[in-house]
């Protein structure tokens, strides 16, 4: 009696990556923590929670992983605690962002530039970048394939678009 295809979510792309200097930026910081809590035995309990906040951020950021389904965008950085879903629908634009300098860093950031500004990344100096028709940010999300990702992206807002002029 169930339609075919009657309130399930098909799953279009989902995309994986490694934030590699990450990784090792991080795991030679806790060994280099280890190290020096075994040498300069003082202060045991600071270096332990240096080692702590280090292995704490290698989790929240050692990959990212982007989902796009015909109603949702989704992403999720690490182990899940940064994560963030926008319907297909409020997305006005995904465009490429190739503005990313070395300053854009690993991790979350949010700045007031006229709108509100939060960007997301792991690795790689390439990203895209969304806006909305329901607010005023943007949200800047790095990715070593812009490219496919914003295509497919677009595709999905244009068949948004076609399916709510037919209705």
């Amino acid at each position: 009696m169930d339609e075919e295809g009657v309130g399930k979510t098909f799953l279009i792309k989902e995309y994986t990556y490694l934030g590699v200097p990450m990784i090792v930026f991080l795991l030679l910081s806790s060994v280099i923590f280890f190290l020096l809590l075994l040498i300069i035995n003082k202060l045991f309990y600071i270096w332990l929670l240096l080692i702590a906040a280090t292995l704490f951020g290698l989790l929240c950021f050692y990959n990212i992983t982007i989902t796009i389904d015909e109603s949702y965008f989704s992403f999720k950085l690490g182990i899940g605690l940064i994560k963030k879903k926008y319907k297909i629908e409020n997305i006005k634009s995904c465009n490429l962002y190739s503005g990313i300098h070395k300053g854009f860093g690993v991790g979350t950031k949010v700045s007031f530039a006229g709108k509100m500004l939060k960007q997301y990344n792991v690795t790689g100096l390439k990203a895209i970048e969304l806006q909305f028709y329901d607010n005023d940010i943007i949200v800047k999300i790095g990715t070593p394939q812009p490219d496919e990702i914003s295509q497919c992206v677009q595709e999905l807002i244009k068949k948004r678009q076609k399916s709510v002029y037919i209705s």
